[in-house]
């Protein structure tokens, strides 16, 4: 089992248990998802509510959000698996209980920008690019080689030094790259370790 399937077992079970309506979207609920895709959740709740279910699963390495398009917290876990959760008034109930699995995508809904402000841990600039270091690893490794060289790319653009990221030489670019942004913005343990081990994992 992927362990992004265990946590949506988790979000199923935590949903019915706190009353709180969640909806699955993107891939999984598409069931187009590959080892390294996220789990996108539309959540209906207070604050308290969404705050277990971030941290009951377990601690997370890195907790950002998205700027483009905004408003969609970014929750990285030690195991890997990532949770695109999107904070709205509601869910667009249908049908009963309370984890819904016919998601009409994160923007489909109203969105709660008190709660998801609340959420946020950190939103500087470097903090912000550091993510995308994760996406583009992800984005590699399943197969979207162009797209993770892309981003990585996008990386040395807002450091403004560093040398283009290419496709023949990703892993010894990456790792070149995770060292300089690592020694000038240090990051969680966690969540370094989480990124060095994924590039482990690149064959070339």
């Amino acid at each position: 089992m992927l362990p992004q399937e265990n946590y949506i077992r988790y979000a199923a079970k935590f949903a019915a248990e706190h009353k709180i309506h969640i909806r699955l979207c993107g891939s999984f609920q598409k069931g187009s998802a590959s080892p390294y895709s996220d789990v996108d959740l539309c959540v209906a709740g207070n604050a308290g509510q969404i705050k277990q279910l971030l941290y009951n699963y377990g601690q997370p390495v890195f907790l950002s959000h998205t700027t483009n398009p905004p408003g969609i917290l970014v929750v990285i876990y030690e195991d890997g698996v990532q949770v695109d959760l999107e904070v709205v008034s509601d869910v667009g109930v249908t049908g009963i209980g309370y984890f819904h699995r016919d998601g009409n995508g994160p923007g489909a809904y109203a969105r709660n920008e008190t709660i998801f402000r609340e959420l946020v841990l950190r939103d500087d600039e470097p903090y912000l690019v550091s993510r995308l270091f994760h996406r583009s690893l992800t984005k590699y490794l399943s197969g979207k080689e162009d797209a993770g060289v892309a981003i990585a790319n996008e990386i040395v653009a807002s450091l403004k030094y560093g040398e283009e990221i290419l496709k023949d030489d990703y892993r010894s670019g990456m790792r070149k790259l995770l060292d300089r942004f690592s020694e000038k913005y240090p990051m969680e343990k966690g969540y370094e370790e989480l990124l060095r081990k994924m590039l482990g994992r690149v064959s070339r």
